[in-house]
């Protein structure tokens, strides 16, 4: 999970041009991976795919504004 968040934030350009698909795939990681339970796995792994995915969400916003 770490490798996977690594590489969402080391490859900018090609999140930017599927940033929809970039968050499903961490919303899926988040909903089927026992290590992203809250109650369950790592706080601090937790808490970085929740803030990865709060910054797709508002460049999605950002992208839809312009739009």
């Amino acid at each position: 999970m770490r490798a996977l968040l690594d590489l969402v934030r080391e490859n900018g350009a090609s999140v930017q041009a599927n940033l929809v698909y970039a968050q499903k795939l961490l919303q899926r990681a988040s909903k089927y991976f026992q290590i992203l339970n809250p109650e369950l796995g790592g706080e601090e792994l937790v808490e970085s795919v929740a803030a990865e995915l709060a910054r797709l969400t508002v460049l999605i916003a950002e992208n839809r504004q312009r739009q």
